[in-house]
């Protein structure tokens, strides 16, 4: 196609775009009136829809756990989340309201903000319902925590007879503890017992020794036999202190066992009493689902998209003016052909 030919198509062109620009300019008030029409259209529309207001609250699964991230919760935000959109706890809702079971399932809306565990639950109604939607929210709630009333009191009763088994055991060792301490006492009263006899033993041993020659003389001038008696005599205490000394060796030893024993009595009643404090800490952090924010209603409507409507209008009524405009002209022209 040479230059000519494509300056020539280039003016035909604008030419028919200048005939099409005169026509719309001729029939502009064709153009306006659709753009009016749809714009009462889009206006009437804004004001006659009913009003939409969003009814929310912000709740926290269960948890058995000190955590913020949802670690220990007893069931996850993720699927919490599931099951209220799912509309798991629907029956349980129309049962509480008094609802049929045909009713429409409820449209809740679910948001988990980022890196919590923590879930936004709204639902969006009509001006008329917003009281409703603050009762349903709250009967939301209601039968979201009794769907887990068992397991928390079965978890929250487990902790307590964990708590009951230390509590037993504590009082077991202290038993224990206060037998031990009636042996040691027991024991350090037969020492000292031991003790002086020791020491009685030694006195009429020493006694003896010091009285030797004259229990000599004496024998000898009554024809007995002196040294016969005297050595069976100090034999005798030899043997009997050795015995002393055993028993007193004996009971030294058992008071260090009772005592080792003692100590480990003490340091497992305290590992006990430390088990109890921490169980007592877990048994306060299990809870049943939390309200955090309780349900209210919006401020200002949710559907309150005024600007997008008048927008479509407008371009509804430029579209629809321009189509009327050349249908009109398309049919005058052929009338006046006839």
């Amino acid at each position: 196609m040479s230059m000519g030919q494509g300056n020539q198509n280039y003016e035909e062109m604008e030419i028919d775009l200048n005939q099409y620009i005169k026509v719309i300019i001729k029939r502009k008030k064709t153009l306006i009136a659709a753009l009016l029409l749809t714009l009462a259209i889009g206006t009437a529309n804004i004001l006659l829809s009913p009003k939409i207001y969003s009814v929310s609250m912000m709740i926290q699964p269960p948890v058995v756990g000190q955590s913020l991230t949802g670690a220990n919760d007893l069931e996850s935000a993720e699927n919490l989340k599931g099951l209220i959109i799912s509309g798991a706890f629907n029956d349980a809702l129309n049962k509480k309201l008094n609802l049929e079971h045909g009713n429409a399932p409820f449209e809740f809306k679910v948001i988990i903000p980022n890196k919590t565990n923590i879930l936004q639950v709204s639902i969006d109604l009509e001006s008329k319902k917003r009281e409703f939607g603050v009762i349903l929210l709250q009967n939301l709630n209601n039968s979201i925590s009794d769907s887990y009333v068992k397991i928390i009191t079965a978890k929250t009763d487990d902790i307590i007879n964990q708590i009951k088994l230390n509590d037993r055991a504590i009082i077991n060792a202290k038993e224990k503890n206060k037998n031990l301490q009636e042996q040691i006492k027991e024991t350090l009263i037969r020492k000292d017992q031991l003790l002086k006899e020791l020491k009685a033993v030694n006195l009429a041993t020493a006694q003896i020794w010091e009285k030797r020659d004259l229990y000599l003389k004496e024998s000898t001038l009554s024809g007995s036999s002196p040294a016969l008696f005297l050595a069976s005599y100090l034999q005798n205490n030899s043997n009997y202190l050795n015995q002393l000394n055993n028993q007193y060796s004996d009971l030294s030893m058992r008071r260090i066992n009772l005592s080792l024993e003692l100590k480990n009595i003490d340091s497992q009643i305290s590992g006990f009493q430390m088990e109890i404090d921490k169980l007592n800490i877990d048994k306060g952090f299990i809870s049943n689902l939390k309200t955090i924010a309780p349900p209210r209603v919006s401020a200002n409507p949710v559907n309150s998209n005024k600007n997008k409507i008048l927008a479509i209008s407008i371009v509804m009524g430029l579209f629809l003016g321009i189509l009327a405009i050349f249908f009109q002209e398309f049919w005058i022209n052929n009338l006046a052909k006839k």
